[in-house]
């Protein structure tokens, strides 16, 4: 019997047909993980708007305020302090051309004020598909929002208050919850949230 050569590795002849299958496996093993991957990130990408959407809910009464109640002209910031009355003579000298701070604060403020416009706008249309759905899950869900997240503080409730209103379960008001949130999600991020939706679990 012979003995093999010291430092010879063996070869492996594969046929034509076994050289395809071993390619078509790879490309297919490739595309698999580029998916899944592509999906794992679309998924964390509705989890950000999705947590968005959540924090400007929780947010909804203080931004309200912010957006109604920020100074942007020098008519406002008199109102709020007489002693600014001459500013405007300090306006014609273009000091505030070069504040950077300013800049930032009016920019804010219009942020702000244009993103609630649309949040308002975008409740609204929620509301009316609610209230005129014939589900009466679908009625419940809207005051679900309207009680957890658009009442002044004083008057919010908590899901355990809304869930004895209702005389239901905790869990099917945290449900509704969920959905109103994932509903509103799509209405607040419009296409691109409806993309991911459709992977969003």
């Amino acid at each position: 019997m012979g003995k093999s050569t010291p430092g010879k590795q063996k070869t492996v002849r594969l046929s034509e047909e076994e050289l395809k299958e071993l390619c078509q496996k790879a490309v297919e093993d490739g595309v698999s993980k580029y998916i899944t991957v592509q999906n794992q990130k679309k998924r964390q990408e509705w989890r950000g708007l999705l947590f968005r959407t959540k924090k400007l809910l929780e947010n909804y009464t203080k931004l309200k305020d912010y957006a109604e109640q920020a100074v942007v002209t020098l008519e406002q910031a008199e109102e709020v302090d007489e002693t600014l009355v001459n500013m405007d003579v300090l306006m014609k000298f273009k000091l505030f051309e070069d504040d950077k701070t300013l800049h930032r604060q009016l920019r804010g403020v219009n942020a702000v004020k244009f993103i609630m416009a649309h949040v308002d706008r975008m409740l609204e249309v929620y509301k009316s598909n609610c209230l005129n759905s014939s589900q009466e899950v679908m009625h419940r869900r809207w005051f679900v929002i309207e009680y957890m997240y658009l009442e002044r503080e004083d008057a919010k409730k908590t899901t355990k208050e809304i869930a004895e209103i209702y005389q239901t379960d905790i869990s099917n008001i945290q449900k509704d919850a969920k959905e109103a949130r994932n509903d509103l999600t799509t209405l607040f991020f419009g296409l691109d949230a409806m993309v991911l939706y459709e992977i969003r679990d």
